[in-house]
């Protein structure tokens, strides 16, 4: 008796750009298979597995495999903090993609929302279903009909996440985005990450995915403030790269190369960050 195969899910819906939402999940179902992971993420692996995509390319165009993880890793403290310090508060994904960030970060008081594009939460769905405390939303951060959504499911303090969106935002598109925060949901913070101009030219220079170019970048944080000025958005903090305590369990896991340019050129510290700001 011939077995039959199992059917592999349908990725073709996903534009070009939206594929990349594919690397960092194979970045963390490679990672679990590490000898010492810095995440282990069983979800990724299964996701890999049923996927009808070829994510030997990744490989094959030499995708920062341990770069991807190592960011999620400085996310998660993050994060971590916040729900320290408002265990029954609410966070927001943007762009949330396939990510696992709820399963490996629940409190079990916490409400999370998870908003992308409709063709990516059509996939996202076939994995997650949305609970009392899980919302998934459709919704495009360069349009406002997230916005009525979010806040009636929101409850005390809120903390907003992009990890790896932004990039793919215009500078004028982000700016509005952060207006929007500022102006719907007060007294919140936004953690989101950047590459300064210099570096993201170099990422945009070994992006395996055709038209997925990336176009905002961030030399000084204090331009944030400088482009906001006069609302109520301040910086509230930013990591570096190679930043102490949170890359203490991760950085040796990152290119021989990059350590020692961090050693010894202090501008190294700003090509990657972690920025939280806050109003």
């Amino acid at each position: 008796m011939i077995q039959q195969a199992t059917l592999k899910r349908d990725v073709s819906k996903l534009t070009e750009a939206q594929s990349t939402l594919l690397m960092p999940l194979w970045a963390r179902a490679m990672e679990s298979r590490h000898e010492s992971p810095l995440i282990r993420d069983s979800k990724a692996v299964e996701m890999v597995a049923s996927l009808d995509f070829d994510f030997d390319l990744f490989r094959q165009k030499a995708v920062p495999q341990a770069d991807y993880c190592v960011r999620a890793v400085v996310l998660d403290q993050l994060v971590q903090e916040f729900l320290v310090e408002n265990p029954r508060g609410t966070v927001v994904e943007f762009g949330v993609g396939l990510d696992t960030r709820f399963d490996r970060l629940d409190n079990g008081t916490v409400t999370w929302i998870e908003l992308d594009l409709p063709h990516v939460i059509d996939l996202r769905e076939q994995f997650f279903e949305a609970t009392e405390r899980r919302k998934i939303l459709r919704g495009s951060l360069t349009e406002t009909d997230w916005i009525p959504q979010v806040a009636s499911l929101t409850n005390g303090p809120i903390l907003f996440i992009a990890e790896g969106v932004l990039y793919f935002l215009t500078h004028a598109q982000v700016h509005s985005l952060l207006d929007h925060l500022v102006e719907n949901f007060p007294k919140s913070s936004f953690l989101f990450d950047a590459q300064s101009p210099w570096f993201l030219w170099f990422s945009n220079l070994r992006q395996p995915v055709k038209n997925a170019e990336m176009k905002f970048s961030l030399g000084s944080v204090r331009q944030l403030e400088d482009q906001h000025r006069g609302r109520t958005l301040r910086v509230k903090r930013w990591v570096g790269f190679g930043d102490s305590p949170y890359y203490d369990s991760a950085l040796k896991r990152v290119g021989r190369v990059k350590r020692w340019a961090r050693k010894l050129c202090p501008l190294v510290r700003g090509m990657f960050k972690i920025v939280q700001v806050s109003w």
